[in-house]
């Protein structure tokens, strides 16, 4: 995933891909990286974020987030930590 995450309704934005990542787990993958470089999301993009990464939650340490940041962008490492904090997915900082 990668960009600006601004939409009007994030709910109805995200309800498609959450619910693809719902099924993507119940496939029972080996392993599963998610990329996320986004230089921007608005707070309704993160409450669907969090639903979003909490669907990886049931693959242990099968799932790893990848949360790309700028590296002079203390914020976008601050929100990828905090998720990292409240998940059990394991999450990996990666500097661009």
């Amino acid at each position: 995933m990668k960009g600006r995450s601004i939409p009007e309704n994030a709910l109805d934005f995200y309800k498609p891909l959450i619910e693809w990542m719902g099924e993507w787990v119940k496939s029972s993958p080996a392993k599963t990286e998610f990329h996320v470089h986004l230089e921007y999301f608005n707070t309704s993009s993160s409450k669907c974020l969090l639903d979003l990464f909490r669907k990886l939650e049931p693959l242990g340490d099968n799932a790893t987030v990848l949360w790309h940041y700028e590296a002079d962008d203390e914020d976008m490492l601050e929100a990828g930590e905090d998720y990292e904090a409240i998940l059990s997915v394991p999450f990996r900082m990666v500097k661009v």
